[in-house]
């Protein structure tokens, strides 16, 4: 790009510039070179401006050069089938690539899949000593990285089986841990500790103390029967009778004899029972009414008065009523002291007594035998 007087006005004007800023002409295309000045003159000029030298004219370019100007043009249009006939190969060469990607990323999911399987599989053989399930994983991963281990294994089972077997026939908490001190590494110590930790808990149900089991608990804090354990020795604690209890208990039954029998008090027996009580000696919904006439049924006529007394063992224990609540059940010893005015007569008796308290200690059930 260079600077020029304007052909047309004398002003200064890019040849770059499509039209002269000053006076319009067009300047880009349209200059030529004066010949013997060198200034630049219009292509329509016939003489230069500047030197005033005749300038030649101008003669349109021949056909040849516009058939070249169209040759690109037609190589152009030629190309553009040849482009477009690529598309199919480069749509199959996609779809190809794609299934492949599928294919691998199946067959990485079905490999990947497997190699879990088979480790979880090995991992369930630390939980068991059935020579079954070492076969069944020999069988089903001959190349698994694990082979050889589970393969000397197996060999380890089939060699203790005949002492284990013995053991299974005669078991015992002895027999276990001979078996353990023998075979210190076997893979059935799993299962020496759950026998162990079952015959345990059998022996501390059969006892049903909270003695037992609590050392069930000491010894197997967390044993398979850890949860069972703890709600039971919950269940005894609720259900263990103190001193105090057994006092109370003992007074309420005393003050029955003493008013049922001995008195045949109706008002008395009352604050005894609830409203009724549910058996009596065979009579449902017992009133006091019903109590003190059976009181009266063994004053003979020579009976001139009864006497109970409480003697023997007193077994009281908790019991969980028909309504959910906790209450006392009861068994003892009762001597039926008659005073008789013939003294020849019998006058000493021993029952078996049952029976069962509510929360409030009132005496719901009694059995005399």
């Amino acid at each position: 790009m260079s600077m020029i007087k304007c052909p047309e006005c004398g002003e200064r004007v890019s040849t770059m510039a499509g039209t002269c800023p000053h006076c319009g002409i067009n300047i880009a295309g349209n200059l030529r070179q004066c010949p013997n000045c060198n200034e630049y003159c219009l292509n329509t000029q016939s003489q230069c401006p500047y030197c005033g030298t005749g300038l030649p004219a101008l003669t349109e370019e021949p056909a040849e050069p516009q058939a070249e100007q169209t040759a690109p043009e037609t190589a152009e249009a030629q190309q553009k089938p040849a482009t477009k006939s690529r598309k199919p190969l480069i749509i199959a060469m996609s779809v190809a690539t794609v299934i492949m990607v599928i294919i691998c990323g199946i067959y990485y999911l079905d490999y990947k899949n497997n190699k879990d399987r088979e480790e979880r599989e090995y991992a369930m053989l630390e939980n068991t000593s059935n020579p079954e399930y070492y076969n069944d994983f020999l069988a089903k991963y001959p190349k698994s990285i694990h082979y050889q281990e589970v393969k000397e294994r197996l060999k380890v089972l089939l060699d203790e089986g005949e002492e284990w077997d013995k053991m299974m026939q005669n078991l015992s908490r002895a027999e276990i841990e001979k078996f353990m001190n023998a075979h210190p590494y076997s893979m059935r110590l799993h299962d020496c500790q759950d026998l162990i930790d079952s015959l345990d808990w059998s022996d501390a149900k059969k006892l049903n103390t909270e003695e037992a089991i609590i050392n069930y608990l000491n010894t197997h804090p967390n044993g398979k029967y850890a949860e069972e354990a703890a709600q039971k020795k919950n269940d005894l604690s609720m259900m263990k009778i103190t001193d105090q209890d057994k006092a109370i208990i003992r007074g309420a039954l005393e003050n029955f004899f003493t008013a049922a029998m001995s008195k045949q008090d109706v008002a008395l027996i009352a604050e005894s029972i609830p409203e009724k009580m549910e058996n009596f000696c065979g009579t449902q919904d017992a009133t006091p009414d019903q109590i003190v006439a059976f009181a009266k049924n063994k004053m003979a006529s020579d009976v001139m008065g009864l006497h109970y007394t409480i003697e023997g063992d007193f077994d009281v224990r908790k019991q969980t009523l028909s309504d959910s609540t906790t209450g006392y059940a009861v068994t003892f010893g009762l001597q039926e002291i008659i005073s008789r005015s013939d003294t020849n007569q019998p006058s000493t008796k021993t029952y078996q007594v049952s029976a069962l308290l509510n929360a409030e200690h009132k005496i719901t059930r009694m059995s005399i035998r």
